[in-house]
């Protein structure tokens, strides 16, 4: 099938003899193609710069500036789009045509040419415009492709991860990283604690004013407890009311001190899905320690879980420390952190176990 001249590149002639230029553009237009004309080398780039043809045929001696400076011009300049670059000439030695060929020259064509000649190798630098406009085109639509890809991975990432209500990391991100840091423990030592957190009737909040009050509720304590804990630490919503609070390497009086800051904060908060004239709500927090004699990360949710029925049997709206914890009192009294009514109820467990 046919091209039409609307189809085919533009065509740059530059050379300084007006005889040649005339010939050129005519042999060209009889082919169907579109062409303009520099009558030197100035010229030339000025028109580059305006008109952006894919083709340019220049002769190599001109006045101003020469086919190879013009060369050297463009590729400097060239975008992404390329320019085909055939160079007029009389000159036969090899060292000049190879010197042509590091400026970016893509084809020569003898002085004096014939038509059938110049034709041919027009087209081959359409062909090779045509096919870098298409490899372009195909690489666009790859990385188009390639950032939709990850675009979705990234959603898909977020929706395994993510807790779509309070936007916390989900229970399977938590076990991800509690699994990390079990390792660690068990490799170095080092102390890992972690929380249980539960909303205090909440059930009866649901059933009574509505799971749309629910969901509030629970997005508000969500960011609550998220600007309470320290940077290093990580809570996560690991389904319904509860919540699950990591503190890597602390050990339990340290994190005490962070779940009771987080209790409290909770109480003198205002949630606007809250019932009542205060619009507050409470949390229970079961705290425990990895000890080397537990033999899995379960024994370590177990014994916080355990610990969180132990503040709901005691009352609720307190933080309750696993039995199984050490907590050397020595670390206690060396501790930085002020003495407040969470390290006060913490010292008070602390006797009651003894």
């Amino acid at each position: 099938m046919e091209t039409t001249s609307q189809d085919r590149p533009l065509i740059l002639l530059a050379d300084d003899d007006e005889t040649t230029l005339d010939l050129l553009a005519m042999h060209l237009a009889d082919a169907g193609y579109e062409t303009i004309r520099a009558a030197n080398g100035i010229k030339a780039l000025a028109q580059m710069v305006e008109y952006q043809p894919r083709i340019v045929i220049s002769d190599w001696l001109m006045p101003k500036m020469n086919g190879l400076e013009i060369c050297r011009a463009l590729r400097e300049k060239q975008g992404d789009q390329l320019i085909y670059f055939i160079m007029l000439t009389v000159q036969q030695n090899k060292e000049q045509l190879l010197e042509a060929f590091a400026a970016g020259v893509d084809d020569f064509l003898s002085k004096p040419f014939h038509q059938g000649e110049l034709l041919a190798r027009v087209r081959a630098g359409e062909r090779m415009v045509r096919l870098c406009d298409s490899l372009a085109t195909r690489g666009a639509a790859l990385a188009r492709a390639n950032t939709e890809l990850f675009q979705l991975n990234e959603k898909l990432r977020q929706l395994a991860t993510v807790d779509d209500l309070t936007r916390l990391p989900n229970r399977r991100q938590a076990m991800s990283r509690l699994h990390e840091l079990w390792a660690q423990a068990l490799r170095y030592g080092g102390p890992l604690s972690c929380a249980m957190v539960d909303i205090d009737k909440f059930k009866t909040i649901n059933d009574t004013y509505g799971h749309l009050k629910g969901d509030e509720i629970l997005q508000n304590l969500a960011g609550v407890l998220s600007q309470t804990v320290r940077a290093t630490d990580a809570v996560y919503r690991i389904g319904g009311e509860e919540f699950l609070i990591v503190f890597p390497q602390q050990r339990a009086e340290k994190a005490f001190i962070s779940a009771e800051r987080c209790r409290l904060e909770v109480e003198s908060s205002i949630f606007t899905g809250a019932p009542g004239p205060q619009k507050s709500v409470t949390i229970s927090a079961g705290l425990a320690q990895w000890t080397p004699q537990m033999q899995t990360l379960d024994d370590l949710l177990r014994s916080a879980d355990q610990s969180l029925y132990a503040a709901k049997e005691q009352g609720r709206n307190r933080v309750i420390l696993s039995p199984e914890t050490p907590v050397p009192v020595q670390d206690l009294r060396a501790s930085e952190t002020p003495v407040t009514g969470g390290l006060g109820a913490l010292t008070e467990l602390i006797c009651k176990r003894r």
